[in-house]
């Protein structure tokens, strides 16, 4: 589940079309965490961390890769 919802986090942060946005996901995804080790009696593993990062890399990139592929369909 954390996979699927960082892929869609990375897909919106495509969506707009502003590296500020792309790099405010992947620090929001990192703070997040970073909260719940803070506010957690039991942390969580840090796995769980790489999972979400990854799910957010490989969703933007593969809106990027989706968006590139339409535009030479078009050209």
């Amino acid at each position: 589940m954390i996979f699927v919802t960082a892929m869609i986090i990375g897909i919106a942060a495509g969506l707009q079309r502003s590296t500020i946005g792309s790099i405010l996901g992947a620090a929001l995804v990192s703070i997040a965490f970073m909260a719940a080790v803070a506010v957690s009696a039991v942390p969580p593993p840090l796995m769980t961390l790489f999972i979400a990062l990854g799910g957010y890399n490989l969703g933007f990139i593969g809106y990027l890769v989706t968006l590139d592929a339409l535009e030479q369909r078009q050209a």
